[in-house]
């Protein structure tokens, strides 16, 4: 009876743990959730991620296509809704903006829009 207990408490502690680290309530839970994760599409060959860049000496938004090509958007900006969590960022050469939706398994680009693109975690 007492193992039964002891094993019930110990799996109600886990879940909880385990509920409220799977969810993005801060900017701090989504980049150390994104910490070395990269994110793939197979049908356009491109690689996101979100990490520290020393080229722009600045945690950013990087994307790479299948040759190898780098592009990076800085100045990002993380909005945290629980299950999900928004980032924007700008391209230092050009201006130009780009965001997606993230999830725990998947990120989309142009989320709720005709022709938005689900990158899955590699």
């Amino acid at each position: 009876m007492k193992k039964s207990i002891l094993l019930l408490v110990f799996l109600f502690v886990a879940n909880f743990s385990f509920a409220q680290s799977n969810s993005f309530d801060n900017d701090m839970d989504v980049i150390s959730f994104m910490e070395g994760k990269t994110f793939y599409n197979s049908d356009n060959g491109l690689q996101i991620q979100y990490g520290y860049s020393s080229r722009y000496n600045t945690n950013c938004i990087m994307i790479e296509n299948d040759k190898g090509d780098k592009f990076y958007h800085v100045n990002v900006s993380i909005e945290t809704y629980g299950t999900y969590a928004d980032l924007y960022g700008m391209n230092p050469d050009n201006g130009s903006n780009f965001g997606f939706r993230l999830f725990k398994t998947k990120l989309i680009v142009g989320y709720g829009e005709q022709g938005a693109v689900t990158f899955y975690l590699k």
